[in-house]
């Protein structure tokens, strides 16, 4: 009867342990909010189970270290090592971090590094949550939600906007052209913040033959280098030239031929 209700005994009260799997889901997941809104690969239930899993290991350590001294962790470091399992858990989050880190091909494209960082600083949290060291959640969840947040709109304002370009493409077919460049543009996160199409040659009634000009005001990721963003698109078919000019207006053009 002694070994049943040793069971459900220990350094955590049913209270300590409901409290702290609760508050560790809802931070995580609110973690997890701002990529689930960005469509990155680790949303919510990642970051929530990161955060609970990290809750758990530290809770654990606690409850070992009662059993075998009598004392709980926080006051035993003298008998007992409990930094060990947090290190592993912080170690081994990398795993799971690394999984949303994406390199394209060419080595040209790398996403998922803040997602990475995110998942890790949850894991965090979690051991903090395990420990019961609720001010240091508090304080640290808010400073990741505006880094995630704020940063993201400050990069969004004044950085990113170093990365806008305008391009002009010569092209013939123009639907089917048009639509393998905007997948482009959607596969690399290329925002288009300004579109027009012409006519290239006027002249020409035929229009599944004629030439037209399509052209574009990119805001481009840090991440992507300008030039294989142009190479990439006169690799598309029915692409015939593409440029760069300074403004919309400018006779400069720093051109690729279409290779296809």
């Amino acid at each position: 009867m002694d070994y049943f209700v040793n069971m459900f005994s220990g350094a955590l009260s049913w209270t300590d342990i409901i409290v702290r799997t609760l508050v560790s889901v809802l931070v995580g997941m609110l973690i997890g909010l701002e990529r689930e809104i960005s469509n990155h690969p680790a949303g919510m239930k990642t970051h929530a189970l990161v955060c609970l899993g990290s809750a758990v290991c530290t809770m654990i350590s606690d409850e070992m270290t009662y059993q075998l001294t009598g004392n709980t962790a926080l006051n035993a470091f003298g008998s007992c090592d409990i930094s060990r399992i947090a290190a592993g858990v912080v170690s081994g989050i990398g795993f799971i971090g690394a999984g949303a880190i994406i390199k394209s091909k060419d080595g040209s494209v790398v996403t998922g590094i803040t997602t990475a960082a995110t998942v890790w600083a949850a894991g965090c949290i979690g051991l903090a949550i395990g420990a019961g060291y609720f001010r240091m959640v508090l304080i640290v969840t808010i400073a990741i939600l505006f880094v995630t947040f704020f940063f993201k709109k400050i990069e969004d304002r004044f950085i990113k906007t170093r990365g806008t370009r305008f391009i002009e493409i010569i092209l013939e077919h123009k639907s089917a052209a048009l639509q393998e460049i905007d997948n482009y543009f959607d596969l690399k996160g290329i925002t288009v913040t300004s579109f027009d199409c012409t006519s290239a040659d006027p002249l020409i009634d035929d229009k599944d033959a004629h030439k037209f000009c399509a052209r574009y005001f990119l805001r481009i990721p840090k991440s992507i280098p300008f030039n294989i963003v142009m190479r990439d698109l006169s690799k598309i078919e029915n692409v015939i030239e593409v440029y760069e000019s300074t403004s919309a207006s400018s006779s400069q053009r720093k051109s690729m031929h279409s290779q296809t």
